[in-house]
């Protein structure tokens, strides 16, 4: 089914102007201006913690003299509201969310992967989407972008993991009390009034003042539908998302309302220089910043290229495993304020509207090509040291996601050529071929062993959740904080080269072990394969050496999942620790 078939009515042109009127009125009210008084960037940070407090402990709000419960106090109305739950509208499933989460659950290391190494090349090659967020000077320090990168990780860990984005129900009201509140209503005279576990009719006339299906039919209307509201951490990582956007594009469409800040005269960093002076953004060439048509895409990176990803690795997915995945991310869009009309759960049109945005605006760019070498420089903090390779094996896999044509946009035809090797690209190939057949073994072995599959899944989620924890070392900004200008970020006090240097060896120590028990699983399931094949035409010796085989490997496999995984998770270097 072609993109103009679904979407050729909607103007995209138009959605390009669109941004998020609700959240930018909220933030041109909240963040400083020129001559005014308002809570203030620190003060919406301030806020950000709050939030994180209530997700952890929201009862502290019911206490009135918690720190908590006076925060809430002290604050403007309208920031504390921002983060209230919201009303679920009567779309969400909350089964779907469940199955999408579980997905993530099972597959998060995998996720990951293809988070890096599809999903963010994919928004680089928006020629008129990516400058908005990497407008500045600071686009050519890796470390700078490498704060944006982990951040993206954090939401996606946010929303997907289990209860991120979740359904509360509104308590439901006992039937007795519906009962009390029908008949008075229907005989308002009586004044009913419940007396013990009786009602009891205590003026006028005693007896029942109308026949019970007129009664039962006014306790339903009185019953309705209990409200469904939206919550969890990733509702709340949403949320902030939602609202830095919304600071991005205040600062970079309105420098000129916004306080400067630092020393004027001889300005002592970038940051400092930009609060002073800015070029206010062409919304009538690229759009506003962040707007609709890049946020519908943005998120469609998110819940159908990763699905894409996983079948294109080898991950066999159904029809509703997908759609259930993209049913996740669509209550993500309507939580940051993505237009109704380009948001969807269906899977073709999801590919119908991803593809027509991607023909308008996939093209080469010099940020996209900067971005992309920037993120071929993160996972080389993962893979082996050994010169060249990381390079190499990052942009085959990124070649892997997004295509040859798609690659060629972002990155240096030089390492391009490297991967096309003669000699290198069969071996590329065959590593690929080796690990999709893997995870399609790996598919089929859940179904039959759940208990055994759900250790391996657990363990590699574990690692998952630790390598984005590890993310946070380096940077004293909090993630989703409104920074001071469009460019501002910080190192924490201590990260030095040699710290980095720990922390990289300490990813690639880690990385090595998984990759060693992942290597080992593979040949437990190829072994477990093989075992009936080896049996018709070797015979039971042949089965029996099979079956060995597959069971040694699977034994160590969990042996260093259980045991030599978590020695390593306690060795993360911390910013305490005396440098080599």
């Amino acid at each position: 089914m072609g993109s103009q078939s679904i979407w050729g009515n909607i103007d995209l042109d138009a959605y390009r102007q669109l941004a998020d009127p609700e959240v930018d009125a909220l933030v041109a009210a909240l963040l400083p201006k020129k001559g005014s008084e308002s809570i203030g960037r620190l003060g919406y940070n301030s806020m950000l913690l709050m939030a994180d407090k209530l997700i952890q402990d929201p009862e502290l709000a019911l206490v009135n003299d918690s720190r908590l419960a006076n925060w809430l106090k002290n604050m403007p109305e309208e920031i504390v509201d921002y983060f209230d739950p919201m009303e679920a509208p009567d779309w969400v499933d909350a089964a779907k969310l469940e199955q999408g989460s579980k997905l993530w659950q099972q597959n998060s290391l995998i996720m990951l992967l293809i988070l890096y190494s599809g999903s963010l090349p994919a928004c680089y090659l928006m020629k008129n989407g990516i400058p908005a967020l990497y407008k500045t000077d600071k686009l050519r320090d890796h470390q700078y972008i490498f704060q944006r990168i982990y951040e993206t990780g954090l939401m996606l860990a946010a929303c997907m993991d289990k209860g991120g984005i979740k359904v509360a129900e509104d308590a439901a009201v006992q039937d007795d009390v519906l009962l009390l509140e029908a008949l008075n209503m229907l005989d308002a005279e009586g004044r009913w009034q419940q007396q013990g576990s009786r009602l009891i009719r205590t003026a006028g006339e005693t007896g029942t003042p109308a026949d019970s299906e007129k009664i039962a039919e006014q306790i339903e209307l009185l019953r309705g539908k209990p409200k469904r509201y939206l919550w969890g951490k990733g509702y709340i990582t949403a949320k902030k998302v939602r609202f830095l956007h919304a600071s991005m594009r205040f600062m970079l469409t309105e420098p000129d309302s916004f306080k400067p800040w630092g020393n004027k005269e001889q300005p002592q960093t970038f940051a400092e220089q930009l609060s002073q002076v800015q070029t206010p953004w062409d919304s009538e060439k690229l759009g506003v910043p962040v707007n609709q048509e890049d946020l519908a895409y943005t998120l469609l990176t998110f819940g159908l290229v990763i699905p894409r990803g996983l079948e294109k690795w080898g991950l066999p997915l159904n029809l509703e495993q997908k759609e259930a995945f993209l049913h996740l991310w669509k209550v993500t869009g309507y939580i940051m304020g993505i237009r109704s009309e380009l948001l969807t759960d269906n899977w073709q049109d999801a590919e119908a509207l991803f593809d027509a945005i991607h023909s308008r605006q996939a093209a080469a760019s010099e940020e996209g090509a900067v971005l992309t070498s920037a993120l071929i420089g993160f996972l080389g903090d993962y893979l082996p040291d050994v010169p060249g390779f990381a390079h190499r094996l990052s942009a085959a896999m990124i070649i892997s996601q997004i295509g040859m044509t798609n690659a060629s946009f972002l990155l240096d035809n030089t390492l391009i050529k490297e991967t096309r090797v003669f000699w290198r690209k069969p071996f590329y190939t065959l590593a690929g071929g080796i690990f999709s057949c893997s995870l399609w073994l790996r598919a089929r072995f859940y179904k039959r062993f759940k208990h055994l599959g759900w250790i391996t899944a657990h363990r590699l989620n574990e690692v998952s959740e630790l390598l984005i924890d590890s993310w946070r070392d380096a940077y004293s900004r909090k993630p989703f904080f409104v920074p001071a200008d469009a460019s501002t970020w910080v190192r924490q006090p201590g990260v030095d080269q040699a710290y980095q240097v720990r922390l990289t060896r300490w990813r690639r120590q880690l990385f090595f072990v998984v990759g060693c028990s992942f290597g080992l699983l593979t040949l437990a399931l190829f072994g477990l394969a093989a075992a009936i094949p080896a049996a018709l035409v070797g015979g039971w010796s042949a089965a029996k050496i099979a079956l060995i085989g597959a069971i040694f490997s699977w034994l160590i496999a969990l042996g260093m999942m259980n045991f030599r995984l978590p020695t390593i998770f306690n060795l993360r270097p911390t910013l305490d620790e005396p440098s080599d």
